[in-house]
């Protein structure tokens, strides 16, 4: 399951915000009003996802995806049924 805020694809026009690498704890202090820096940070964040989707795909692991002002109850219980319904199929040997 990977929990995400929206702005992490669409960073908002703020002015100066300081952001911080939570590994590292460096902090760099950005300009969020530059249409060209919002551009590059939503690229890499879609590359990242990307990336990510694609690790997932390849060890075969379901990605369960919920934005933070998702409806999460709900979003989860879709996916647990998503599940189950392709378990059945596979157990009835009529799929994949």
């Amino acid at each position: 399951m990977r929990l995400y805020d929206p702005l992490e694809r669409d960073l908002p026009a703020m002015g100066f915000v300081v952001m911080e690498d939570a590994e590292t704890g460096e902090q760099l202090l950005v300009d969020t009003q530059d249409r060209g820096f919002r551009e590059r940070f939503a690229q890499i964040g879609r590359e990242r996802e990307m990336a990510l989707r694609q690790a997932c795909r390849r060890a075969g692991v379901d990605l369960l995806e919920l934005g933070t002002t998702d409806q999460i109850a709900r979003e989860l219980l879709r996916f647990v049924d998503m599940r189950r319904r392709r378990s059945r199929v596979r157990a009835s040997g009529s799929g994949p």
